[in-house]
């Protein structure tokens, strides 16, 4: 089945995680066993998530986000981000994620896959295209006889579009904390805000040995206890799950680089970059088996 590359979420407050976990499955076609395998679970445990009868823990959110092109704070709580995407990411992208997210790559090296992988399919559209027209070498043609397109295309990455709407995101609330186990976040924010056991206890609902075990890393919060954790912890929701506070941050690019980067994709066949980023993902694991 032909996957949905949309990301954009409607308010789905009234539904229950395991009705907005079912919704997105149908969003963008996602079988049980497709998330199974991405989360190291059982078909019937992600069976009983879309029918309510049990719900994920804290740990899978992560990974159910990725396989469900999903927001982190949109699948726990049903409320939409303060931005979303509303353009489509190119078919395959997010399986090329999910590829890159295995590798241990550090945040920088992630945007220069990502980054190869444009130049690579950028570079091949344009000499494709122009081949009937253009005999000569393409190098010769990229540095001479540039039309509008591959001037674009050549001064992309130093360029930053003032005026783009997705400009006021690009300063997130959290530096990127993925070394840290949800606990080391935990306690960050609390050393940082001065709060005790006791407080968050009580705005929590919760007992204090719950909330010195969360911070001694020995249980992670609930589903339902994570969205009051977050307002007392004045902690964006994706950071303190994940480390990073969206898809941006966690590729190391800006935003507005990204969108750029994802519209001149969208131009693009899409068979002929979904066979790029399988193509790259094979090469990146291989090296990385290699070293």
């Amino acid at each position: 089945m032909k996957k949905n590359n949309k990301v954009l979420h409607t308010l789905a407050e009234h539904l229950t995680i395991g009705a907005r976990i079912a919704l997105r499955c149908r969003d963008v076609g996602c079988s049980h066993y497709d998330i199974a395998k991405c989360c190291n679970v059982t078909e019937r445990t992600v069976y009983n998530w879309c029918k309510s009868k049990s719900i994920p823990e804290l740990r899978y959110i992560p990974s159910l986000c990725f396989i469900l092109h999903s927001q982190i704070s949109w699948l726990v709580t049903g409320r939409m981000d303060k931005y979303q995407w509303v353009d489509e990411f190119p078919i395959g992208f997010f399986d090329f994620l999910v590829s890159i997210r295995n590798v241990n790559l550090a945040i920088e090296k992630r945007g220069d896959v990502l980054r190869s992988v444009f130049e690579m399919a950028m570079t091949l559209h344009f000499s494709i295209n122009n081949s009937a027209h253009k005999k000569h070498n393409f190098n010769c043609f990229v540095d001479k006889e540039p039309t509008h397109k591959v001037h674009k295309f050549k001064c992309f990455m130093n360029r930053v579009t003032t005026n783009s709407p997705f400009h006021h995101v690009e300063e997130v609330k959290h530096e990127v904390q993925e070394n840290l186990t949800f606990s080391g976040r935990f306690n960050i924010r609390k050393l940082e805000l001065g709060l005790s056991n006791k407080g968050i206890s009580l705005f929590c609902g919760v007992s204090e040995k719950t909330v010195y075990n969360w911070g001694k890393g020995k249980s992670l919060p609930t589903i339902m206890q994570f969205p009051a954790l977050c307002s007392i912890l004045d902690a964006d929701m994706s950071w303190l799950v994940t480390g990073c506070c969206d898809l941006p941050q966690w590729i190391g690019m800006t935003p507005t680089e990204l969108k750029v980067m994802l519209d001149n994709l969208n131009r693009l066949p899409s068979r002929t970059v979904n066979q790029i980023y399988l193509s790259v993902s094979v090469i990146v694991h291989e090296l990385d088996t290699i070293n």
